[in-house]
């Protein structure tokens, strides 16, 4: 399954195109999944739940490049993304998003505008993904968590639920990142203004007009015995918070080991929350301030792909915790098609708490 921070990953990393000098070159891709979960809970949160659920989600990728010579390249990228039924309404128009977005490469280093994640969510690794849950909001679609909020009434994140810095969504930005010396790149994203429905921010809160910046390197080793990918990250979100993260995968044959660790605060020249309203319920912004990590391994053989993982999230100063195990598997049955299987468990803490087993299956279709 390609989801959009991933792709950002493989267009960075990916070597030079072979099409002539001159010549334009038209893409176009995408996916579409459909999938079910049954949720297991305790009968005291069978009321949070729904027993039975189904959702669909995907994404077209639609892009025109052209190439000036061997070391000059620009592309014009238009990503069109959907869901059906989620948890969280996160794409920019609610149930369907947008991203449009240009890519320069030259021998000075590659410069993104528009609307793309910033270099920290494309550089960052973390534990190994597989099937149909590769991320939390993959989920919260089939057993729900207070402390995660995102629909056309309220926006809550009083947890953080990623290990790389997503605070600003895809919302326009430019991003720039230095050539590959030994392995090794750096990168900076500028964002005028930080509020997007993909990120955390309430666009009722007081600093939700606000800019702010991210820098992270990346660097990918062969060690001989074992490959190794790394990155830093840190960023400031003006009047909102500061945020650090980190991430490591270790790769030898078929086995990858990886993790990830963030960290938000809030210094004496951030703003304090927005009062409490129906639209800003208490806590509404608790990810300002608390840390996230995650760990697992995964596998892959021919057309199998598995991954165990664990991810954990807490505010600094409040009881608000998320755990989340999740064992996920994908089938390749041919070039198009893959079949999905999934067992997750969670136990999430905050004003309400809910806990419990979800049992994903599906299949996906790319194109």
């Amino acid at each position: 399954m390609k989801i959009h921070y991933l792709i950002c990953s493989a267009l960075l990393l990916a070597t030079p195109t072979t099409t002539k000098a001159g010549e334009w070159e038209l893409s176009a891709e995408g996916y579409a999944q459909g999938l079910y979960g049954y949720a297991a809970t305790p009968q005291r949160f069978d009321q949070q739940n729904k027993k039975n659920h189904g959702i669909g989600k995907g994404e077209i990728n639609l892009s025109a490049a052209y190439d000036f010579n061997d070391d000059y390249r620009l592309s014009f990228n238009l990503d069109i993304n959907g869901g059906i039924d989620r948890e969280l309404k996160s794409y920019n128009q609610g149930a369907w998003g947008e991203e449009a977005y240009v890519i320069a490469d030259s021998p000075y280093g590659r410069l993104m505008l528009g609307q793309t994640f910033n270099v920290d969510a494309q550089f960052h690794e973390g534990a190994p993904t597989a099937g149909a849950i590769t991320n939390n909001n993959d989920v919260v679609d089939f057993i729900s968590n207070p402390n995660w909020k995102r629909n056309k009434h309220t926006t809550k994140f009083a947890t953080l639920n990623t290990t790389y810095i997503n605070t600003d969504g895809v919302a326009a930005k430019a991003s720039y990142i230095t050539p590959e010396i030994y392995g090794t790149m750096l990168g900076i994203t500028y964002v005028p203004d930080a509020y997007n429905r993909r990120g955390l921010i309430n666009k009722h809160a007081s600093y939700e007009k606000d800019d702010g910046f991210v820098a992270s390197l990346y660097t990918e080793q062969d060690l001989d015995f074992a490959e190794i990918k790394a990155s830093l990250g840190y960023a400031e979100f003006h009047d909102d918070d500061k945020e650090m993260s980190a991430s490591l995968q270790i790769s030898r044959g078929n086995w990858t080991l990886g993790g990830g660790y963030r960290k938000t605060y809030i210094d004496g020249n951030d703003k304090n929350s927005t009062p409490v309203t129906e639209q800003t319920p208490e806590f509404f912004d608790g990810y300002r301030e608390g840390e996230a990590w995650n760990v697992g391994i995964g596998y892959e053989i021919g057309p199998f792909k598995t991954a165990l993982s664990y991810f954990e999230a807490k505010a600094s100063h409040a009881d608000n915790k998320d755990k989340i195990v999740t064992f996920s598997n994908q089938y390749q049955v041919n070039k198009y098609v893959e079949v999905y299987a999934a067992a997750t468990h969670v136990d999430f803490e905050g004003a309400t708490n809910n806990q419990g087993y979800a049992f994903v299956t599906g299949v996906g279709i790319t194109f």
